[in-house]
């Protein structure tokens, strides 16, 4: 039968392989014996009637029992303390990896073996099937049974070979990463072994350096007990011994910048992602500027040598100076293969970083044969999550049991004290926040968090148990590191959920209804967002293929996308509907909403389109950048608006409690205000610096620096760079506010107690210049010029300021002047040449003037100081108003000066001392002349005022007394020309 002619060829077949195996390695004897053992098994059942058909299966079992646990056994942490133990861990796992590999040819082999086998029993059963009953004494039912039975077990060994050639390739997986990891122990053990040595080195170069300090202490004893040196070489000597300091300096440094660099490696080994390999790249770009500024160093020290050796006459100097000359070569030699390998090593790094950074992950392999695959692969996701919570309990389970009886009791008491707790904090926070309206941001803010909190109690309380049962139990983070950080999502998504309904349906009504549509639009936006999260997550900790990886990847940006698209269709929206919890005055609130509704969707939306187009590596790194600059700019939007609720609630209890609460407020609160907002934004932007990963020693602040330093004019006495610039326009401005402070603060506070307020203006005046010409001084300084080398300049200058400038020296002298005189102040009425009006100004080169049509004029000091001028306020405000009435000769002039004087007198803006007077000043031939007299407050009332309103009240008063307007007389005079009969006339109107 042909069964028998098969047989034997696949003993042989097993034979063979397990021959390959021995000739390998020894180490596989036992593999080749169950090989030998299972091709017996296997020749027997098909040759013969089988006395035990399950011992071959019952190997292939046990095999599959064997990987499992060596699968197991190849998650175990590595625990190793030397080179020596690395060294044979690490030829026994390429050992058994070989091994492996063996094993997973021979069962494909078999597997195919098999197949055939069970191809050509499956068509003699047929061939059996359409034979008569009766043939050559045997019956054809018994041999059907016979290849039926030979059928199933055909069968459950091919179900336990495949099984066992899927561990086979998952263990030969295991083993493949086993390896890698064991590299990346060994690295890192290299590296700390550099790092110890390094240390050792530095602590050696440090005792050297002290004994060389002390060598100089040393030198005036040893001076006086050797022979006696010449001075030359005695300050050679010094010289040599400082240059050895300086090249031991050096050493440290370059030791120094190779620990920088062994750290920056181990950083990068234990998580080489985008941003690590950027802060490597950085790390190295710095060490190549270290590098070079050592070797400049050295080549100076060099030269210095070299020129030093000339002068030295003692052969004992001439032989120190060579040695180190010859320490120097071997220094500079030593840095320049340093650079180099550096310079190799970042070449990689940035090639690397250009690789990772522009890596796409195409859609090629989604095509509709890879469909199944990618099916299949997620429906196992469910059974992958199952199998690992189930894992995690038993070892919890494990740990319980083996926990002793006081461990037990704290476990179980930390329980009940949690549940406790707890409960007394919801029934805590339940009293708290009941029904107070809010004004502030910390009002609000604090009400959110404690409606948070309040509702998430129950959860908070589950979590804190379960960390404490995993503690206790001491479970490594690596076991639960995946059920956390879903707890964390579920967390975040449930808490975005919950702002959302308190903010758009608990505290806010809006009768259009777009409240709730935008509730619900985000409600299943973030439960979309939650599940994409999740299963990200769960693809970055579960060992799941790329492809899926890349699925999830690009649906949480698709997640993203939409919530870009959302923000930003309701960015109106969000504002209109926040109304009403934001008080009118709280403008930087409104100013931060709209500006983070607009900024916020466009860096979303770049970051998800670049994810969904493949540069997933991009992408991540885009949106970590990206959320680091918005939480730094939402951190300093909330903490300028917690500071502005301080400020204000400080300002509010000053006012009720001090009695000059507002001058408090001007003097204090206001700059105090003002320091902390730059405080606050200087501190914003050097926390945005550290995330960013822009420390001092980063090529970013390196180039920065450069930059700053770059030279803008660079003159004997003047030197003015970038940062000298900046700093300057920092502290013109600083001394600019200072100034004005100064001036308030002297006239609010310092010169509170003068009587004379124009003594106390011209106080508080001279303080403002007093700082304006320090900070004059103090800029100018800062900017680069050199007032010790510029006399020849300065001299210049006031040259041409006694020439050129002489107008306006001259005014400011006059302004000076001024102030110190004190002839006039602020709000005096003056009469200034053609121009009469009130003071509003006296500034240091002029006088601004209002005038009584509402115009400013500018008079020059000068003009003022030199000049007469009419102040009509210098002693006090009452000033004296002249006016002439002329009445008939006809009237009673005691009746006219009685009645004026009456109108005077009721009169209430004329002030009664002074008294008012009315004076009888001339008679004419057909008139009377009165003069009348008074005085008002003209920081009151306006002398124009005052006077139209008494002589329309004059004139009422001779209205009522029958007193008729005056007449002039007329003078007709009538001449004769010559010539003609014509006669002019001539009207004379007499003028008093």
């Amino acid at each position: 039968m042909r069964s028998n002619n098969i047989r034997p060829s696949s003993m042989s077949y097993f034979k063979q392989l397990a021959l390959q195996v021995m000739s390998r390695s020894r180490k596989f004897a036992t593999f080749a014996f169950f090989l030998f053992f299972g091709c017996s098994l296997y020749a027997a059942t098909t040759s013969a009637p089988v006395k035990n058909p399950t011992t071959f299966i019952e190997y292939l079992t046990q095999e599959k029992t064997h990987l499992i646990a060596s699968i197991q056994e190849t998650t175990q942490p590595i625990t190793l303390k030397n080179e020596k133990e690395y060294a044979a861990k690490m030829k026994q796992v390429s050992s058994i990896l070989t091994m492996i590999d063996v094993k997973i040819k021979s069962l494909e082999g078999f597997l195919e073996h098999e197949n055939k086998e069970q191809s050509y029993l499956n068509q003699r059963l047929k061939l059996l099937q359409q034979l008569p009953i009766i043939k050559e004494d045997t019956t054809i039912p018994e041999r059907v049974a016979r290849v039926e039975n030979l059928l199933l077990i055909n069968k459950q060994t091919i179900e336990l070979t495949t099984d066992n050639l899927k561990l086979a390739n998952d263990y030969q997986s295991a083993l493949t990463e086993e390896i890698k990891n064991l590299e990346l122990w060994h690295s890192n053990f290299v590296l700390e072994q550099k790092l110890v040595q390094i240390r050792t080195l530095k602590e050696k170069l440090n005792r050297q350096l002290l004994e060389l300090y002390e060598n100089i202490n040393n030198q005036p004893d040893k001076r006086s007990k050797q022979a006696p040196l010449s001075s030359s070489d005695y300050e050679a000597k010094l010289l040599i011994n400082n240059q050895n300091i300086a090249v031991v300096q050096n050493r440290i440094n370059a030791l120094n910048i190779q620990r920088t660099l062994v750290k920056g490696d181990m950083i990068f080994l234990k998580n080489p992602d985008t941003k690590n390999l950027q802060l490597i790249t950085d790390i190295y770009k710095d060490a190549l500027n270290q590098y070079s500024k050592i070797e400049k160093s050295l080549r100076q020290i060099n030269t210095f040598l070299e020129n030093e050796a000339k002068l030295v006459n003692a052969a004992s100097l001439k032989q120190s100076i060579s040695s180190l000359q010859k320490t120097l070569t071997q220094e500079i030699n030593d840095s320049n293969k340093q650079k180099q390998l550096l310079v190799k090593s970042l070449t990689d790094y940035q090639t690397q970083l250009k690789k990772l950074m522009s890596s796409r992950q195409t859609l090629a392999d989604y095509n509709i044969n890879s469909w199944p695959l990618i099916l299949n692969k997620i429906a196992a996701i469910p059974g992958l999550f199952y199998k690992y919570i189930k894992i995690l309990s038993l070892k919890v389970y494990d740990s319980y049991l083996w926990l002793s009886p006081l461990s037990v009791v704290v476990l179980w008491s930390g329980f009940v004290i949690i549940a406790v707790i707890s409960f007394l904090i919801s029934r805590f926070l339940k009293t708290l926040g009941r029904d107070k309206e809010r004004s502030r941001l910390t009002g609000y803010l604090y009400d959110g968090v404690l409606v948070l909190v309040q509702r998430n109690i129950p959860y908070l309380c589950i979590v804190s148990m379960l960390w404490i049962l995993l503690a206790i139990t001491h479970i490594s983070f690596a076991n639960y590191q995946l059920l956390f950080k879903l707890i964390a999502v579920w967390f975040t998504f449930k808490i975005l959920i919950l702002i959302a309904r308190l903010v758009l349906l608990e505290r806010i009504t809006d009768s259009s209804g777009k409240d709730v549509k935008l509730y619900y639009r985000l409600k299943w936006l973030l439960l979309f967002g939650g599940w994409t999260t999740a299963l990200m997550t769960i693809g970055h900790l579960l060992p799941l293929s790329i492809l899926i990886q890349d699925i999830f990847n690009r649906l949480f940006m698709l997640f993203i996308l939409t919530v870009s698209l959302v923000a930003w269709k309701s960015k109106d929206v969000i504002p209109y509907l926040l109304r009403p919890l934001l008080n009118s005055q709280k403008r930087y609130v409104r100013n931060a909403i709209s500006l983070l509704v607009i900024l916020v969707p466009i860096t979303v939306f770049s970051t998800a389109v670049i994810g969904l187009f493949g540069f997933t590596n991009l992408a991540w790194s885009m949106s970590l950048y990206q959320a680091y600059a918005l939480l730094v700019l939402v951190g300093y939007i909330l903490a300028r608006g917690l500071l502005f609720d301080a400020l204000e609630l400080f300002s509010e209890l000053m006012i009720s409690s001090l009695r000059n609460g507002w001058l408090w407020i001007e003097v204090f609160l206001k700059p105090i205000d003002n320091i902390m907002r730059i405080l606050l934004l200087i501190t914003s932007i050097l926390v945005l610096f550290q995330l960013f990963g822009w420390h001092s020693d980063s090529l970013v602040m390196i180039n920065l620096g450069k930059f700053a330093q770059y030279a803008i004019v660079n003159f004997p006495g003047i030197h003015i760079t970038v940062y000298s610039t900046i700093e300057f326009f920092m502290l013109l401005a600083f001394f600019a506010w200072a100034s004005k402070w100064t001036r308030e603060f002297c006239y609010r506070w310092v010169y509170k107690n003068t009587k004379d307020p124009g003594i106390r203006h011209s106080l508080s005046v001279f303080s403002q210049y007093a700082v304006v010409l320090l900070g004059g001084f103090v800029t100018l300084h800062v900017l680069g010029f050199d007032f010790s080398g510029m006399s020849m300049i300065i001299g210049g200058l006031a040259v041409g300021m006694g020439f050129g400038l002489r107008d306006f020296a001259s005014n400011i002298v006059g302004g000076l002047m001024l102030l110190i005189e004190r002839p006039v102040r602020e709000g005096d009425l003056v009469t200034i040449g053609e121009h009469e009006g009130r003071v509003a100004h006296i500034g240091i080169r002029s006088m601004r003037v209002s005038s009584w049509d509402n115009m400013e004029v500018l008079i020059p000091n000068a003009e003022t100081f030199n000049k007469p001028f009419t102040n009509w306020t210098h002693q006090d405000s009452i000033v004296r108003t002249v006016f002439p009435i002329k009445v008939s000769r006809s009237d009673d002039p005691v009746m006219i000066q009685q009645i004026i004087l009456d109108v005077l007198a009721t009169t209430p803006e004329i002030v009664a001392d002074p008294p008012a007077q009315v004076f009888l000043k001339k008679i004419d031939e057909a008139l009377l002349e009165f003069e009348a007299r008074y005085f008002i407050n003209v920081q009151i009332h306006t002398r124009f005022e005052v006077r139209s309103k008494v002589l329309f009240a004059i004139m009422a008063q001779f209205k009522a007394a029958n007193v008729k307007p005056p007449i002039e007389p007329i003078a007709v005079e009538i001449k004769e020309k010559e010539g003609h009969n014509d006669f002019t006339a001539k009207k004379h109107t007499t003028t008093n």
